[in-house]
């Protein structure tokens, strides 16, 4: 950008800049409010299909959307006629500074979390896409009125600004939040297919007259996968030679050659060692009658009905795929009965539902056998479902949803090896995001339902839309994830407020063991006259701890609320019974003080005092040498604590009774924030936990689920007898789908030993 021999910002405006602005603005307008047209338009279609589907009767909720969209059209429009109008006036203004508050948009300000987060998202697509274009058109804004370079993102067509305009537009507007976030996603929709024109559009006045003419904005446009319905977008393809290529029955060396010589998708050296450990596994456990059909050259010999030997038809790839294709909608009542019960294998179901539906797919032999590598791939696809389904925190709605991918994902393993060999497989990611969607997701709130509708819908569309092209799976995986970085804004805001609630009451509990410490200190368990014991321990301590909280130990209110208790400590110690009462009530004020933190006030609060003093009077100590709080005693006390480390101030167990590894309470001691861990629940199964936050004042670690929900509070050595007793999982990987494959191959050595 610095070689353009165009115009440079010489710190003045542009000459005719006023005219040039305003052509610019007309032009932005007409531009921005046509994508808002078309966004309503999309929006308005696809509410229509979805009553259409359903067959909405007046006064269902699909229809009440549908009405309320076309009701508020207009009014939306021209509040995003008017946001963009103020947008460009309030950047205009800054050549005169002093009537830039006049056009302020207010507006903007949106406290409604999930406007703010779908706002976010937009401009994120956006930036994204088209960031190069963005800013050399925010680069001719500051030359036009000579403004800094650094001032580029004040400009009025900002990845921000863009997305902000549908924000204010819909500001006040009654819409229900589907039809807000419907809204959302077509406006991303149609800003992404028009923002390049629309860019060009707006440079080319400033172009013409000489602004950084050498700065081209169609290249900087980056290509953005286009979202489009799912329903068209398979292509049903036959197999061709390439991709038959692609699958695992050829030779291992060969097949890797054609898998990878043209790929984006490299092979991951650990997971090829890990895929190719399993496999001796499996080779290892599988029933030697089985293997012992198998010839070097790839075809069996196997025994007829009437005890002759008979010639094996081995599957080919594209057999195994149309056998498959048939399983996929619906899929056979005894796979799903597998999925279910965790005694019956997956794998042996499908491969036995293959083998009895060749002839629909017009083979006539009598007996059939699938090539060993495709045997892998099922039966690793099977072991694979075997232990989401019964290890994963899924209910069984969510059973019911994964168990309609099996095969799905059995077709994409025999078609692409890369399936286990690469982190990067649009397969596996999509398996990823799914797992993550529903995976101790109940459905509580309307944002967990509309995450579980989400995920349902992305399976409803593999199923009905997978053949064997495995883009649909890099499709779904983008619609998908992009829900799923929306609704991680919101977890993310309730780990927040976990957060914040275990710091205060941790910071609560420690200010409660400052005060009991205190009074231990200086009433070393003595039996005081109940009405004072119960202004101690109930009043006096509470008003302590509230010190703690707010100002600390070192504060003068500490001080004084300290020397409250010691005064009237020593009122008991020193003073004739007959002279006690006059003294406490000379301490009236300071008593008060410490009643008024407790809501005791007024009347109530004189007469507390009275009764205080008058019990007084009557105290006779039975051993006045527990009741003497030296300032010796004080002082140590108080030098003993402030010495002890945080980490020490507060123990909720013994650890001398638990029983765990040191090692693996060092390692716990080390874990980073963020870390996951697998939690094993009442059902057996086990639920991801992720470490969010560890208190400095107990040490103790606090662990959320994946809606950002505190549910572990423990310390290290806890910790440690849990993974000693089996409760807890480490995995070495965070993904989802390679901790489920180091399960795979911990329950295969199992199985071997």
């Amino acid at each position: 950008m610095s070689g353009d021999s165009g115009s440079q910002n010489t710190g003045r405006p542009f000459p005719s800049h006023e005219l040039l602005y305003a052509q610019i603005t007309t032009i932005s307008k007409k531009q921005l409010v046509d994508i808002l047209h078309k966004s309503i338009s999309l929006a308005d279609n696809f509410l229509y299909d979805i009553c259409q589907q359903d067959q909405s009767t007046i006064g269902s909720p699909n229809i009440e959307n549908l009405k309320m969209l076309r009701f508020t059209t207009q009014n939306m429009e021209q509040k995003y006629s008017t946001a963009v109008e103020l947008r460009f006036a309030k950047y205009h203004s800054q050549l005169n500074p002093i009537i830039e508050s006049s056009f302020d948009l207010s507006l903007v300000e949106i406290d409604d979390t999930d406007d703010v987060v779908s706002t976010e998202l937009i401009a994120e697509a956006l930036s994204r896409s088209f960031s190069e274009a963005i800013s050399i058109t925010s680069e001719r804004f500051c030359v036009l009125f000579g403004f800094d370079l650094a001032e580029k993102s004040k400009t009025p067509l900002t990845e921000k600004n863009i997305a902000e305009l549908l924000r204010v537009a819909m500001h006040g507007i009654e819409l229900s939040p589907k039809v807000r976030a419907i809204m959302y996603r077509y406006y991303e929709i149609a800003l992404l297919e028009s923002v390049a024109v629309f860019l060009n559009e707006v440079n080319q006045p400033m172009v013409k007259a000489g602004i950084l003419p050498n700065l081209h904005t169609s290249r900087a446009a980056k290509k953005q996968p286009a979202r489009t319905d799912m329903r068209s977008a398979s292509a049903h393809a036959p197999v061709t030679a390439k991709s038959a290529g692609n699958a695992f029955g050829q030779d291992h060396s060969q097949h890797s050659a054609n898998t990878f010589a043209d790929s984006d998708m490299q092979m991951g050296v650990a997971e090829n060692a890990l895929f190719e450990e399993i496999c001796n596994y499996l080779h290892t456990l599988r029933p030697q009658a089985e293997n012992a059909s198998w010839q070097s050259n790839g075809r069996s010999s196997a025994i007829g009905a009437d005890g002759n030997q008979q010639l094996c038809h081995v599957l080919s790839t594209h057999e195994m795929i149309s056998v498959l294709s048939l399983l996929q909608s619906p899929m056979p009542d005894s796979i799903a009965s597998a999925m279910k019960n965790s005694d019956n294998s997956i794998a042996a179901m499908m491969k036995s539902e293959m083998l009895n539906n060749t002839k629909k797919i017009g083979l006539s032999s009598e007996s059939y056998q699938i090539k060993p590598a495709d045997e892998d791939a099922v039966d690793l696809v099977g072991m694979l479902f075997d232990v989401l389904m019964s290890e994963r925190d899924f209910r069984s709605e969510a059973k019911t949803l994964i168990s309609r991918l099996i095969v799905p994902y059995t077709k994409a393993a025999v078609l692409d090896r890369r399936f286990f060999l690469t982190k990067e497989h649009p397969a596996r990611k999509l398996l990823n995001a799914l797992t993550e969607a529903i995976e101790g997701n109940h459905g509580d709130g309307p944002q967990e339902r509309d995450l579980l509708g989400k995920a349902e819908n992305t399976v409803d569309q593999l199923v009905a839309g997978f053949n064997e092209d495995i883009a649909i799976f890099e499709l779904l995986e983008h619609e998908l994830r992009t829900f799923l970085d929306q609704h991680r804004r919101r977890i993310d805001l309730a780990e927040k407020r976990a957060k914040e609630a275990q710091r205060g009451q941790e910071r609560l509990e420690h200010a409660r063991m400052l005060a009991a410490r205190e009074l231990e200190a200086r009433t070393n368990n003595a039996e005081l006259p109940a009405v004072i014991q119960d202004f101690f321990s109930r009043y006096w301590t509470h008003h302590l701890s509230m010190i703690a909280l707010r100002e600390g130990e070192q504060s003068a209110a500490w001080t004084v609320a300290v020397k409250v208790a010691d005064d009237a400590i020593n009122i008991l110690n020193t003073d004739a019974p007959e002279a006690r009462y006059a003294s406490l009530m000379k301490m009236r004020p300071c008593i008060e003080s410490v009643l008024a933190s407790s809501g005791v006030l007024s009347d109530s609060s004189l007469a507390l005092v009275q009764r205080i003093a008058e019990s007084a009077k009557y105290f006779h100590s039975v051993s006045k040498s527990k009741l003497s709080a030296s300032a010796e005693q004080v002082s140590g006390s108080n030098e003993q604590a402030s010495g002890l480390s945080e980490s020490a101030l507060h123990l909720v167990f013994n650890k001398d009774a638990l029983d765990y590894i040191q090692e693996d309470a060092e390692f716990f001691k080390a874990l980073p924030i963020g870390t996951w861990l697998q939690l094993e629940g009442s059902n057996g199964s086990y639920s991801p936990i992720k470490l969010a936050w560890i208190s400095p004042i107990s040490s103790r670690l606090m662990f959320v689920n994946r809606r950002g929900v505190r549910v572990l509070v423990v310390s290290v050595e806890e910790l440690a007898q849990m993974k000693k007793q089996g409760k807890l999982i480490i995995h070495a990987e965070d993904n989802i789908f390679e901790q489920t494959m180091d399960r795979v191959l911990n329950r295969l050595k199992t199985d071997f030993g």
